[in-house]
């Protein structure tokens, strides 16, 4: 394998936990914004709320999105796996 191999799986590689993180990260932050709003709304100033509701959306986030990320994962590492160890 030569360097710019290794430079090309390196981005794809960084790319990859970018594109399988997006999704968990980015319902995190919509549901603390949400769960913020309302909290200022309500004057209710309770952290359990807040975490125990993001808590809840980041786990359903995540066994959505499982399969897609798995699939994605599985992919680099065959692609991987066939150009460091040619047949």
């Amino acid at each position: 394998m030569d360097s710019d191999t290794l430079m090309r799986f390196t981005t794809q590689g960084m790319q990859l936990c970018m594109y399988i993180s997006l999704p968990v990260v980015l319902v995190a932050a919509l549901v603390g914004l949400g769960v913020s709003f309302l909290q200022a709304i309500t004057s209710m100033q309770d952290q359990t709320l807040s975490h125990g509701v993001k808590l809840i959306a980041v786990t359903i986030a995540i066994v959505i999105a499982a399969p897609f990320s798995a699939a994605a994962l599985l992919h680099f590492a065959n692609e991987i796996m066939h150009t460091a160890v040619p047949q």
